[in-house]
């Protein structure tokens, strides 16, 4: 995945993943894609720059040696900047879920 599109909006998308099946990166990939377009797709309408509609997700996950996640999320658009870092988190999935739920709060506070 390199890119997510979400109304004009096009989402470059940077990642590492380190020590993680190829299905969890999969289910991962299918998440990112499901919240930006449910979840935050109508912050992201508020937000288009239609001169800029380009924003960037670069996001690290890797297993560590606890067999815990840890995460490093950081969305950029335009002058906006919102990360989310965890770490020793067991369930990778939720993981992601919760990141969503902070950014929603974070451009809800916008």
């Amino acid at each position: 995945m390199n890119e997510i599109k979400v109304w004009t909006v096009v989402i470059k998308v940077n990642y590492k993943f380190d020590n993680l099946s190829d299905a969890l990166k999969n289910d991962i990939f299918k998440l990112l894609e499901k919240w930006f377009n449910k979840k935050l797709d109508k912050y992201i309408e508020k937000e288009v720059d239609q001169k800029n509609p380009e924003w960037h997700l670069n996001i690290m996950i890797k297993k560590n040696n606890k067999w815990l996640y840890e995460w490093n999320f950081n969305l950029k658009l335009w002058n906006k900047n919102v990360i989310y870092k965890r770490e020793n988190f067991k369930n990778v999935i939720d993981l992601v879920n919760h990141s969503f739920d902070h950014i929603k709060e974070e451009f809800s506070k916008k």
